[in-house]
This record gives structure tokens, C-alpha cells and sequence, in this order.
């Protein structure tokens, strides 16, 4: 039989999973929503590279990736 701090853990553990797998299917429905256009969008906009920095950026506040460092100017 397990213990109540067991319990609790385990509660606390499967919190923090639900919490991240919200935050990947947010991302990956800001990179889908991203990546579709419509028949009157102009196609200059840059929706792909929005998407993906909103996506990056949900990721990094969730602590789901770590900043990377970047080389050059």
C-alpha cells in the first residue's frame, strides 16, 4: 500500500505532466495555425516565423526547453 507522501508526489508529478503536455499541444496548435493561409491572406506575411517564435517562446516559459545561446551578431 503506498504512503501519503507517496501519494502526493506521485499527485504533484502527474500535475506538472498535465501541465506540459497543455503547453505542447498549445504550441504545436500555434505552429498548425501558423503554417495555414487562406485564399485572401497575403502571402508576405510571415505567419510561419510568428508562429514559431510564439511556439518557442510558450516552450521557454514553461521551462520545456533551455534558452540557447547564440553565436554572431
Amino acid at each position: 500500500m503506498s504512503q501519503p507522501g507517496e501519494i502526493d508526489e506521485l499527485k504533484a508529478r502527474l500535475d506538472a505532466t498535465e501541465r506540459q503536455v497543455s503547453t505542447l499541444a498549445e504550441a504545436v496548435r500555434v505552429l498548425a495555425g501558423g503554417l495555414e493561409s487562406g485564399p485572401l491572406e497575403d502571402p508576405a506575411q510571415s505567419r510561419p516565423e510568428h508562429a514559431a517564435r510564439l511556439a518557442h517562446e510558450l516552450l521557454l516559459a514553461a521551462g520545456l526547453i533551455r534558452p540557447e545561446e547564440r553565436e554572431g551578431p
